[in-house]
């Protein structure tokens, strides 16, 4: 049993990098939910949801039945999807509409691993059901943690969004902005990854001390309100899929260029054997922020064509030493992979900087291109 715990865990972790506590209560601007359902329309996108809740909050704080929990889990998903809706501001193509399939009362603790197999491992209907979401809204029965809210994987590429309580108060879901939370991990769902884990603070960049920020987005903060180009770009690429894995194997992969090519003119020509440095950005780990790392990640010159170019991108963001064995990776990086490189390029006394978030990287994919390229000039 205990390596089926392990493996549990694994799965939860696989498709996202959510923090656990910084989604829980969103707060802010940024639409209500709506007083009315969707507009449905013939381009109106359903998913099927399959809801797990403990049954000592259904009873308890929450003030429900049986009977009466189905009905405020389909106002809560309702309120979602408006959410969802609005904050698409004309980038969707179609209208989104999660609803509420069935909606299964569990004994006992969240953490029982016969719970845990079922919902992530044991045989699913998926003519039934397209995506999961697990709720524990009182921190009771032996569990812990700080709460909040992730996004995670299991068998047959299922994808499980959990939403758990603290361990101060009980979780009021029906009240709070839990349909805010419910969206920003459902976007994880349609493909889309966290666009906080862009965010640089000056303190955490030691190589020019710059901050960088992303595009307002859902998924950065769900109080945006607004679906950024990336995120909307990625919503309608996978468009109706239910299991994003199973149509996409590898899919965020898949996304990145097959080049990055950094073009470095000086007065306005061409210059060969300028030095184009590399570093990388991490995600947020256990021991320390989102930043960059001060050691060069590879090296490079520009060729007589005045062009730095580093082929099959995907080998450099999630670095592989065995494709090209100058690099020299982060300690300690966080779902393996390089969030933001960061470009130093050194002209006698000059230095300029071209930050390429992997948000900015991935567009040319959804333009059809092979390329992507930036200008540098001296």
């Amino acid at each position: 049993m205990r390596n089926l715990f392990a493996y549990l865990l694994i799965t939860v972790l696989t498709l996202s990098a959510c923090s656990k506590t910084g989604l829980d209560l969103p707060s802010g601007n940024g639409g209500t939910g709506g007083t009315n359902p969707p507009v449905s329309t013939k381009d109106t996108l359903t998913f099927n949801v399959l809801v797990y809740i403990d049954r000592a909050s259904v009873e308890g704080h929450l003030n429900a039945n049986e009977r009466s929990i189905k009905t405020k889990m389909d106002e809560l998903f309702r309120k979602a999807s408006n959410f969802w809706n609005e904050a698409s501001k004309g980038k969707l193509k179609h209208t989104y509409r999660y609803t509420v399939a069935d909606v299964s009362i569990y004994d006992g603790s969240s953490a029982d691993q016969a719970l845990r197999y079922e919902i992530y491992n044991a045989p699913i209907d998926f003519g039934k059901y397209d995506v999961t979401v697990f709720f524990d809204c009182l921190q009771d029965n032996d569990e812990s943690g700080n709460g909040g809210a992730a996004h995670g994987g299991g068998s047959d590429n299922r994808s499980v969004v959990t939403v758990m309580a603290g361990p101060n108060s009980p979780k009021e879901i029906f009240t709070d902005e839990t349909y805010k939370t419910l969206v920003h991990e459902l976007g994880h769902y349609r493909g889309v990854t966290d666009m906080y884990q862009y965010i640089i603070e000056p303190a955490d960049n030691p190589v020019n001390h710059m901050q960088y920020q992303p595009p307002k987005c859902i998924m950065s903060s769900a109080s945006d309100g607004v679906w950024s180009d990336y995120a909307a770009n990625v919503m309608n690429y996978t468009g109706g899929v239910k299991q994003v894995g199973t149509a996409f194997p590898d899919f965020f992969n898949q996304l990145y260029p097959e080049k990055i090519e950094l073009n470095v003119t000086v007065s306005g020509e061409a210059k060969r054997g300028i030095v184009v440095n590399f570093y990388g950005s991490r995600a947020g780990g256990s021991g320390h922020n989102r930043d960059i790392w001060p050691e060069v990640f590879v090296s490079k010159r520009t060729d007589t064509n005045g062009k730095c170019i580093l082929y099959d991108t995907k080998e450099y963001y999630v670095p592989n030493p065995n494709y090209d064995n100058s690099m020299v990776v982060p300690p300690d990086l966080p779902y393996g992979r390089i969030f933001g490189l960061l470009a130093e390029v050194i002209y006698d006394d000059q230095t300029k900087y071209v930050w390429m978030p992997e948000y900015e990287v991935q567009m040319p994919f959804f333009k059809g291109e092979t390329t992507y390229s930036a200008t540098v000039a001296f």
